[in-house]
């Protein structure tokens, strides 16, 4: 027989879960009313940030915000970067960041665009189901995707859309575990003369233009950490 006190305690979970799913999708909703009126502020032709739209929530719910996000998404903003890729063609990307550094972003990445530092490829982290691996594997620059740090219980920067990844694979993450993109491997020797990389030359050195261009807007440098060198990250 089925005792009362586990009928209670099994209520109880249920109502939590309910509760919790109700939060979610309320949220969700709230966002997708609230985008129906979404401004476009522009910071220079091809550099605009805005509230996510409804297509971008669709996106982004169930991946890169995931149910249970401690950050509501009126905090997040949808950036339009343009871009020079590997080839010298001219793109437009797209990133998430949280919105106090929405109008910075696009003035590092137009900063980034006028010196011609080439980027391989500018998508959302949710055309990659959000897996951080797979992004990272296919070069792939991005911002926002609530997710903890990698071997951490920690959140990461990201989740929050305060940390920027820029071209991931030949800017690997080094820790003690080893190296982030596991096909990065050639780019962990950092030096420009002696790495056999093919992209040698973009990789990011402290002191560079790309350095100093997120420096001075307010970013710290992963390359700068003492116990792990994750040289494709600024955060703010």
């Amino acid at each position: 027989m089925i005792s009362k006190r586990w009928m209670q305690r099994a209520f109880t979970v249920a109502v939590v879960c309910v509760s919790c799913s109700i939060f979610f999708c309320s949220e969700i909703c709230r966002a997708k009313t609230a985008a129906k009126t979404t401004k476009v502020h522009t910071y220079k032709e091809g550099f605009t940030y805005q509230k996510p739209d409804s297509e971008t929530i669709a996106r982004m719910c169930g991946k890169s915000y995931k149910k249970g996000a401690k950050i509501p998404l009126s905090r997040l903003r949808y950036l339009r970067l343009r871009y020079i890729d590997f080839d010298g063609r001219e793109r437009d990307g797209e990133m998430v960041v949280h919105k106090k550094i929405a109008k910075r972003t696009c003035k590092v990445f137009y900063e980034l665009y006028r010196i011609k530092y080439p980027i391989a490829r500018m998508q959302l982290v949710d055309e990659y189901d959000a897996d951080d691996e797979a992004s990272m594997a296919a070069n792939n620059t991005s911002a926002f995707n609530y997710r903890k740090v990698a071997n951490s219980s920690k959140m990461s920067k990201h989740s929050q859309g305060l940390a920027i990844d820029i071209n991931p694979r030949i800017n690997p993450y080094i820790t003690k575990y080893g190296i982030a993109p596991a096909n990065s491997k050639v780019y962990r020797n950092r030096d420009a003369e002696t790495c056999r990389g093919k992209y040698r030359d973009y990789m990011i050195h402290r002191g560079d233009e790309v350095y100093r261009i997120f420096k001075k807007n307010g970013f710290s440098w992963g390359g700068d950490w003492k116990y792990s060198k994750d040289y494709q990250h600024f955060e703010r």
